[in-house]
């Protein structure tokens, strides 16, 4: 419901994760739930008539993945 709410200008993540150790332990899970996620909504796109690029599902990969976050802080300061 997320992704189709936001789109992927959020950072996919585990919602429960309370301290470090257990993000790292629930990252394998979090990313095949991802992954699953996006290959259902790539499938509906293709039904529909819309075949994304590996470019296209790259970048949107990237966004999910900490690069919505990158961008909304902007460039490191020198």
């Amino acid at each position: 419901m997320r992704l189709e709410t936001l789109g992927t200008s959020f950072t996919a993540q585990h919602s429960d994760a309370r301290v470090l150790d257990q993000l790292i332990y629930k990252w394998e899970h979090s990313r095949k739930i991802l992954a699953k996620i996006l290959l259902d909504k790539y499938s509906d796109l293709a039904a529909a008539g819309w075949e994304p690029t590996a470019a296209e599902i790259e970048r949107d990969v990237k966004q999910l993945l900490g690069g919505a976050f990158e961008e909304f802080i902007g460039p490191p300061a020198e």
